[in-house]
């Protein structure tokens, strides 16, 4: 199942096998923290509430974050586990 376009996954095939695990990891971290902020967000909502202005735009604003974040972490993570099998890298990816 592809959930990155073609042409994004061509440019995510030119990094090697390392890069793409350490950029899987951090962007894990930042899809991790940005779910946090957004559960602390709506806890502070609940506890007193009301909901303000500004957090509305912190639970939006964390939530993209969060998402395109995980969906990178789990498209490197995708390209470091397929890295070394045979026929992994399309064929319209020049090896470079």
């Amino acid at each position: 199942m592809k959930i990155v376009p073609a042409v994004i996954e061509q440019h995510v095939n030119r990094f090697d096998r390392q890069q793409s695990l350490i950029i899987a990891i951090s962007t894990g971290l930042l899809a991790f923290w940005s779910g946090y902020r957004v559960a602390w967000s709506l806890y502070l909502t609940m506890t007193y509430d009301f909901l303000f202005g500004s957090l509305v735009f912190q639970i939006a604003l964390w939530g993209v974050i969060g998402g395109a974040a995980a969906i990178a972490s789990l498209t490197f993570y995708n390209r470091y586990r397929t890295a070394d099998q045979p026929g992994a890298q399309p064929s319209s990816v020049d090896p470079q």
